[in-house]
């Protein structure tokens, strides 16, 4: 078996085995490149941060509205519970996310093993 001819985003060689007459793995190969950027374009989709910003800036009035009198305590602990099942959800949306990029890459390696002759994990 050959090592991977590809290089790490830190510069160093791939220690990926690859099986001659390929040169590269799965992760490195020129022609899975496609399919590549299609997964990582999944992740830049997300939108958690400006939500978490969105409800950081909700909290942040919503303290200075009580402060100064402008809404009732009473009033505020109840949003304050609405903007915690907020954050609650974007944290389970983040979960549910990662589990299925996580699930596409098992996926795919899979298919790879299974293209050199190996049998699928878990099998």
């Amino acid at each position: 078996m050959a090592l991977c001819a590809g290089i790490k985003r830190d510069g160093g060689r791939c220690t990926a085995t690859v099986e001659p007459p390929q040169r590269y793995c799965w992760w490195h190969d020129p022609a899975n490149a496609d399919e590549r950027r299609r997964a990582a374009s999944k992740g830049g989709r997300s939108k958690p941060s400006r939500e978490i910003r969105d409800l950081k800036k909700q909290l942040e009035d919503l303290a200075a509205d009580v402060l100064a009198g402008r809404v009732n305590r009473g009033n505020a602990v109840v949003v304050n519970q609405i903007l915690n099942t907020r954050a609650r959800l974007i944290e389970l949306e983040r979960k549910v996310r990662e589990t299925e990029e996580l699930e596409t890459r098992i996926s795919m390696l899979e298919q790879t093993q299974e293209q050199k002759g190996g049998r699928k994990w878990g099998a």
